[in-house]
């Protein structure tokens, strides 16, 4: 009588850890293969510089606000002179900032679109000055469908 409760048991134990083994390679897979949807904007020195949010719109009309996308300062040290221009959809009409930023604080930059056509990436270059008073630049890279309309 014991033989079929453990039979049952081994048959349960061994095909329960394959189930187990398929459903992590599966969840694996598609959280590997599966691309994030919208426009996705990341920063070339992460380390430094990071985009903490962004809410770019995929379709506006030329010249709309198209979101903001919110950088955090993570240079372990006050930056000054934060100089932002544009390329490719995004036209931040060239935004000085000349406060300095805490370590830690963000900056917000409001994006506009630019001329009609349809973009899949756009760049943001961020110029500042360190504290130790050197010149760096990052780049924020914003890949995704962006089109710009009339």
């Amino acid at each position: 009588m014991n033989n079929k409760g453990q039979a049952a048991l081994e048959y349960l134990m061994t095909y329960g850890w394959a189930l187990i083994v398929i459903a992590i390679v599966v969840g694996v897979l598609v959280f590997i293969v599966s691309s994030p949807a919208g426009v996705v904007c990341n920063s070339s020195d992460p380390a430094k510089i990071v985009v903490k949010a962004s809410n770019l719109e995929a379709n506006v009309a030329t010249g709309t606000d198209m979101g903001k996308i919110i950088l955090t300062n993570l240079t372990g040290g006050d930056i000054s002179s934060v100089y932002i221009s544009s390329s490719g959809a995004i036209a931040t009409t060239d935004q000085a900032y000349n406060a300095s930023v805490s370590s830690g604080d963000t900056i917000e930059v409001t994006a506009t679109s630019a001329a009609v056509e349809t973009y899949s990436t756009s760049n943001l270059m961020v110029g500042y000055t360190d504290f130790a008073a050197l010149d760096r630049n990052v780049t924020i890279t914003c890949s995704g469908p962006i089109t710009v309309t009339t």
